[in-house]
């Protein structure tokens, strides 16, 4: 696959050997495994879970972890057009060769994403095609609660925690190949363990038991995580605080499947995030949990926290505060590196229909919250809610229009020229979820409802977003399915399925066809459910009563609130037994006082710039220039520099690079100035830097520059082209001679910006060839001309001749 890196958008998704990236000899290992997460790298690489199940694996000494993830239209048609297999990040090893492939199931929106991995990998799509010589395929994630539209395609799916669940796993493989086990004695073997279902050994009417970890401080938390080199969704170190919600909300599925709510102890959270935050030199970190305000020490944290990281610029993101948790001391600790944003679900815009997905709010502490949050100095505020839920009226979507503005409104009378956000989605009913048994509105109505919001919601800072509700549609007969829906999923993604999350990937047309084909009636998936009737996932036993389930839905119609999880003697949805399954709170907290820097102290410390050459070469060469700045900041984290920032709401690293090299140039000589406040010597920062910095990237030179030196763009620009695999030396001296006879040399280039002509011949200074006949190249020098510039590569195909796409079959090295 890498070889056609320059072929694709984002080279930087496949390439791997990122910081604390794990490469194993797989000849010395019993146990090879496969991560895999059904869709692109920046999505699979912000799950926290691959992360946690990646250092368990590889924990282990006989087993071999490695990562997967679903290839980008672009380079899934070079893989097929090329006949190249799917292959890992960590060593380049198909996966069929693999003991195990283990996807990650987060929504049901990216199954035809598994059969194309599957069908990438040369790997028969359903479990009973796949004999000895292919890998275990299993799964886990949240799909898996209703296992039945996906059970054909898997060997083995873990209902519930995967800590534990993984590791015995691995041991019952590991005895099968000892032992020369048949597929099917292995299968056998593995139904016996507590939360993993074989569909092919299941009984009808025998219960599968979820897995369950009863105490978070006794498994496992990466305190090495692999930092990617490019953006990903989620950007930051991520700490998983709680698992698990107290509140019961009637529509979260991630609330009932995760429960009893279990705290991660304080002091081990810090602990984790000290070293964590050693190893990867994030600059931000976040707290995650379904509703980071209910943990129980969050206050004391935050201020611990803060105390330690504030004077690092290392800043603060909790994802899941709600309003309430706000009009306190929250958001004052949030804001005090940098203010990373706030999002509020109220979820509905009403009380009364609040009350009925048990999120109650008073409006009254909503506005109050809000009004708090723009008095900190926050413009950006996002607001999600949801239509469609049961019981909803016309005046439940007014207020949806009416409530935005209010929020508005407080920002402006503050005026902190506000942003406001209304993210809006349509309900989707979530098996074993009191909400169960609720159908979906129809199409037509969801289409309606938006039309509205659009329309009241147009001008202004009141930015709408919203989900296409054909994707909800689809999502809302998955999240329902049964077996049937096997035979959709292979006909849609045989006629060009996948990435159905995403809206412009999404093909409403041919999941239409592929119902039609196979027979089956989707209304039959929208209606709404009795008690009575047998749903298709209720052999999976979260531990929760299925008549609690129901005397909640009950309850939700009427907009009766029911109260939260408590500690101690609660067992009304029938999941605690008061002893070894509770909810487990991680205790109380002590804030240490800390004296606080004088802020006149800071600005009087000696400050320095080093200027630092570095080189780019291999596989470091797909890195964009973003991509690259961000490497060097968190490289200055991990090496411990005592770096500069800048002033203002979101202070940035004085960190500034002489040019941006394009994606794919290599280069023997970059120059970039970096501020530090500190006596420290230039041949530390280098040496620390370097024993930071991947392989690829090396600081080769560091002096000290007075302060007000800045860094020049050169005039000229030499590169080094290697040809003598493609032409004879002699050919190529006659057509650069030829070449530059001329007075114009125009090319076509493609930008995003779109396309233009450009003369090139002003730009090249000088282009001869160099070397004798068994190794030579063209050495290049170009003119840097502002607004007027080429590539190397695109200069060397327009001369010599080469086709589009030629730059695969050489390479470019920039000298200086």
């Amino acid at each position: 696959m890498k070889e056609y890196l320059l072929c694709v958008s984002k080279p930087v998704r496949y390439l791997g050997q990122e910081i604390n990236a794990i490469r194993k000899d797989l000849s010395k290992v019993r146990l090879k495994f496969c991560l895999a997460f059904p869709d692109v790298y920046e999505v699979g690489m912000s799950h926290v879970g691959i992360q946690i199940l990646y250092h368990i694996l590889n924990g282990r000494e006989e087993v071999a972890c490695e990562r997967v993830f679903a290839p980008w239209i672009d380079m899934e048609n070079i893989l097929r057009e090329k006949k190249i297999s799917l292959s890992s990040l960590e060593s380049s090893l198909p996966l069929n060769k693999f003991d195990i492939i283990g996807f990650s199931l987060q929504y049901e929106l990216c199954f035809t994403n598994v059969l194309n991995m599957l069908e990438l990998s040369n790997i028969p799509l359903l479990s009973k095609d796949r004999d000895e010589a292919f890998p275990l395929i299993i799964a886990g994630g949240p799909s898996t609660f209703n296992p039945e539209p996906i059970a054909d395609f898997f060997d083995a799916l873990v209902i519930g925690d995967g800590e534990e669940v993984i590791l015995e796993i691995c041991d019952v493989v590991l005895k099968s190949k000892d032992n020369n086990f048949l597929k099917d004695d292995l299968l056998t073997s593995l139904s016996k363990i507590q939360g993993v279902y074989v569909p092919s050994k299941h009984n009808r009417g025998e219960k599968i038991q979820k897995r369950l970890v009863k105490d978070l401080n006794q498994v496992p938390f990466p305190t090495a995580p692999i930092v990617p080199y490019m953006r990903v969704v989620h950007d930051r170190l991520s700490i998983e605080i709680a698992r698990g919600c107290k509140r019961g909300c009637r529509f979260c599925e991630a609330g009932f499947i995760h429960r009893p709510y279990r705290e991660r102890n304080p002091n081990l959270i810090e602990e984790i995030l000290r070293v964590s935050l050693k190893n990867t030199g994030y600059e931000e970190f976040s707290l995650l949990s379904l509703s980071a305000g209910d943990y129980t020490s969050i206050g004391s944290l935050l201020t611990r926290l803060m105390d330690q990281w504030e004077s690092k610029k290392v800043a603060i993101s909790l994802p899941s505060l709600r309003i309430e948790n706000i009009i306190s001391s929250l958001a004052e600790e949030i804001k005090r590196v940098r203010k990373t944003g706030f999002t509020i679900a109220p979820e509905a815009a009403t009380e009364r229909l609040r009350n009925v997905i048990n999120k109650p709010l008073n409006e009254d502490v909503l506005l109050k919250g809000v009004q708090d949050i723009f008095s900190k100095g926050w413009q950006n505020i996002k607001l999600y809610f949801m239509i469609g839920l049961p019981t909803e009226r016309d005046e439940d979507l007014e207020a949806i229009v009416d409530l935005s503005k209010k929020i508005f409104n407080l920002g402006s009378k503050q005026k902190v020229h506000p942003n406001v956000t209304v993210s809006v989605s349509t309900f989707v009913p979530k098996p074993h979820t009191p909400f169960q048994w609720e159908s979906q509105i129809s199409l037509e109505e969801m289409k309606e409802k938006l039309n509205f919001l659009k329309s009241r919601l147009k001008a202004g800072h009141i930015h709408l977003k919203w989900q296409d509700p054909h994707l909800s549609y689809i999502e809302g007969i998955f999240s329902k399915g049964d077996r049937r829906l096997s035979k959709v999923l292979i006909e849609a993604q045989r006629r060009g399925c996948r990435f159905d999350g995403w809206s412009e990937q999404f093909k409403f047309q041919i999941w239409r066809e592929a119902f039609e084909k196979e027979g089956i009636d989707i209304s039959s998936y929208k209606k709404r459910k009795r008690f009575e009737e047998e749903l298709p996932w209720d052999f999976i036993d979260t531990g929760i009563k299925k008549e609690f389930l129901w005397n909640e839905y009950e309850n939700g119609l009427v907009g009766k609130v029911s109260p939260s999880c408590i500690c101690k003697d609660c067992f009304r949805c029938g999941l605690c037994n008061g002893d070894k399954i509770v909810i487990k709170e991680g205790g109380q907290l002590e804030i240490k006082t800390k004296k606080k820097e004088a802020s006149g102290l800071r600005k009087n410390r000696i400050k320095r710039k080093i200027r630092l050459r570095f080189k780019k070469v291999g596989d470091m060469r797909f890195l964009s220039h973003l991509e690259l700045a961000h490497l060097f900041y968190r490289a200055s984290k991990r090496a411990e520099l005592p770096l500069c920032f800048s002033e203002g709401f979101h202070p940035m690293p004085r960190i500034i690079f002489s040019t941006a090299l394009p994606v794919g140039l290599e280069s023997l000589s970059e120059f970039l100035d970096i501020e530090l406040e500190a006596r420290i010597t230039p041949d530390e920062v280098m040496n620390r830097l370097n024993q930071a910095l991947p392989k690829g990237i090396e600081v080769i030179e560091a002096r000290e520059v007075p302060a007000f030196f800045s860094l020049i763009t050169p005039e000229k620009t030499i590169y080094w082209i290697h040809l003598d695999h493609l032409f004879s030396r002699d050919e190529v001296v006659f057509k650069i001679e030829e070449a530059l006879k001329k007075k114009s040399i125009f090319i076509n280039q493609k930008r995003k910006s779109g396309q233009r002509l450009l003369d090139i011949r002003p730009l090249i200074e000088s282009m001869e060839v160099k070397g004798d006949s068994s190794d030579w190249g063209i050495e290049l020098i170009l003119r840097n001309k502002e607004g007027k510039m080429a590539k190397a590569s695109e200069i060397v195909q327009a001369i010599i001749g080469l086709e589009k796409d030629s730059e695969l079959l050489f390479r470019v090295v920039k000298l200086g």
